[in-house]
């Protein structure tokens, strides 16, 4: 009876034993799971601050670059005329015919222009005949409109003066895409200022205001949120329960940057994406333990399984986040290729407009010069006033003619045809004797060559040229506290490498961001044109090489130059160094 008593004892006590393990063992995975999503919801706002982030940039990329578009339109002197043209006879054709040919119907995002005195429309280049506008414009001259089709824009707004304004518009589907890229699954929402809506999902638009109640519950959950967040200014992320399409309830992420937070400064942006999909495989983990659970005591089995399903989870949250991961790279590739774009379109611009005046624009210099010169010796000796000024007259046409020549060059193309082998060492220092007479006397300038005897296929007058811009450059840099300036070359992964390294002044990020734009420069009025570094990149690109900056304030310059090897030898020449002072000067020049 006591043996009995005995084993009933150690039976409970084995019994409670074992469930407390069961009930630990399923509570700890339950517990873990939580925390587990908890983590891939951290994963996946993470992720969500990214996609905004970059679609807020390309939002803004793709709005600025717009306005300053439409804004060159609306100022050309076609227009003008067109205007002019309609005032005195009433005739729009000529308008028609402007709006109808328009460079800004190759952008994108483009839906429109109108034109309007006062508040009617003189001419639209639309597909509506009317447009309705649900809120007055902002400080950046940007509303919402409606067509007659039903259809929501964004207008843009320039004003030329009290009577005559213009509208362009904007199509937000095309925004979108411009913002998230065609591929892109997830859902974006834009928020005005004025508490207009844009609801975009892959292949779909709806856009409605901020007390419109016709949109689907789960849409107007959304838009609900996003109003809460912009009248709160407060960014964050929130889970919400929808509807899908088929009546099915699912759990869904949504993320909210505020138009306060963002660098557009005109719209609100949040993105939603299914949260119950994410986190399918780690709930499907936990219903397989906890079904299992009660075999928690046998640990070894519960822990191989664990394991086996975290590392599954573990991979598949690897692969989306490489997935988004990807898709911010191709975003960002797309965006500094559409800044390398604009940059080539700056430079064509000033190529056609230079061609068409250039040889007109030195016909008139020619006769200034030279009946300049003819006057000043017509003049008496005793006429020196007269004579300064006619001397002004003629350095200033000097100095026209060559800002003139240096546009042309800008914009010539030089032919591959014409190409020869060249020395890049002999190239270098032959250019760099010319530029000896305007060396400070406080600058030193170092030189080695160890190209050996590679050579460069390409135009000797124009890499000469780059040559010179550089140096001068450096020399104006040094030209007050005096410097050192090194200058080399040498053969490295099929390419020659021409270095320039002066200990100048250095220049700020935002300077060496800009000193390849035509007609940018630093230099006091009269002193220089902003062209030079311009055509330095020019003829890098036609002779299919590249060029990189290193600056920083204070610390000097360097330019790095690669272009293509097309004779390469293992045999190279010996280093050369050695510092030019004054003494080297009239060797040089009498070389």
């Amino acid at each position: 009876m006591k043996r009995s008593n005995s084993r009933t004892v150690l039976f409970t006590l084995a019994f409670a034993f074992a469930m407390v393990c069961i009930v630990g063992g399923i509570y700890g995975c339950w517990s873990a799971f939580v925390r587990f999503d908890e983590s891939i919801l951290q994963e996946k706002d993470s992720q969500f601050y990214s996609i905004l982030n970059t679609s807020d940039v390309n939002i803004d990329n793709s709005l600025d670059a717009f306005c300053r578009e439409a804004e060159t339109i609306f100022k050309r002197r076609a227009l003008d005329e067109a205007i002019a043209g309609w005032r005195n006879t009433g005739d729009k054709s000529q308008l028609k015919e402007f709006f109808k040919n328009n460079s800004l119907k190759a952008n994108p995002i483009y839906a429109g222009i109108v034109m309007y005195r006062r508040d009617d429309a003189v001419v639209s280049e639309t597909v509506s005949k009317k447009i309705d506008y649900l809120e007055k414009k902002d400080g950046q001259g940007i509303r919402i409109c409606k067509d007659d089709n039903g259809k929501y824009l964004i207008a843009y707004e320039y004003s030329r003066n009290k009577n005559i304004s213009f509208d362009a518009l904007i199509d937000p589907q095309q925004l979108y895409m411009s913002a998230l890229g065609p591929d892109s699954d997830e859902g974006l929402i834009l928020l005005d200022k004025s508490s207009h809506v844009t609801l975009i999902k892959p292949g779909t638009e709806v856009i409605v205001s901020g007390t419109d109640e016709n949109a689907d519950p789960s849409s107007r959950k959304c838009i609900d949120n996003i109003i809460r967040c912009q009248k709160a200014h407060k960014s964050g992320g929130v889970s919400l329960e929808l509807t899908d399409e088929k009546g099915k309830e699912y759990t869904a992420r949504m993320v909210v940057i505020t138009a306060d937070d963002t660098s557009n400064g005109e719209f609100a942006l949040g993105i939603t994406a299914n949260y119950d999909r994410a986190a399918a495989p780690s709930r499907a983990a936990a219903r397989t333990i906890l079904l299992f659970g009660a075999v928690a005591v046998f640990g070894i089995m519960i822990m191989l399984i664990l394991l086996l399903l975290l590392h599954r989870t573990n991979t598949a949250n690897r692969q989306e986040l490489e997935t988004i991961k990807k898709k911010n790279e191709t975003l960002a590739e797309i965006n500094q290729q559409m800044q390398v774009l604009s940059h080539h379109q700056r430079l064509e611009t000033i190529g056609t407009m230079t061609a068409s005046i250039a040889h007109d624009f030195n016909n008139l210099l020619t006769p200034i010069m030279g009946y300049s010169i003819m006057t000043m010796e017509m003049l008496p000796s005793d006429a020196v006033d007269i004579q300064e000024n006619l001397m002004e007259v003629y350095n200033a046409s000097v100095k026209a003619k060559d800002m003139v020549q240096r546009l042309s060059d800008l914009s010539k193309k030089s032919r591959v045809e014409d190409y020869t082998e060249l020395n890049p060492d002999e190239v270098v220092r032959n250019a760099l004797k010319v530029t000896l007479p305007a060396k400070p006397e406080n600058v030193d300038v170092k030189v080695r060559f160890k190209s050996g005897r590679n050579r460069v296929k390409g135009d000797n007058t124009q890499i000469s040229q780059l040559v010179m811009n550089i140096v001068l450059n450096a020399y104006d840099a040094m030209r007050e506290k005096g410097g050192t300036i090194l200058i080399s070359t040498r053969a490295t992964g099929g390419n020659i490498e021409l270095r320039f390294k002066d200990s100048g002044e250095g220049m700020s990020p935002e300077t060496v961001s800009r000193i390849f734009d035509p007609f940018y420069t630093t230099k006091e009025s009269g002193k220089g044109t902003g062209l030079g570094l311009a055509i330095v990149a020019q003829i890098v690109e036609t002779h299919g090489g590249r060029i990189y900056v290193d600056s920083q304030l204070g610390e000097g310059t360097e330019f790095r130059i690669l272009l293509p090897v097309s004779i390469s030898t293992d045999t190279t020449e010996l280093a050369r160094t050695r510092v030019i002072r004054q003494k080297d000067i009239d060797d040089a020049l009498h070389s």
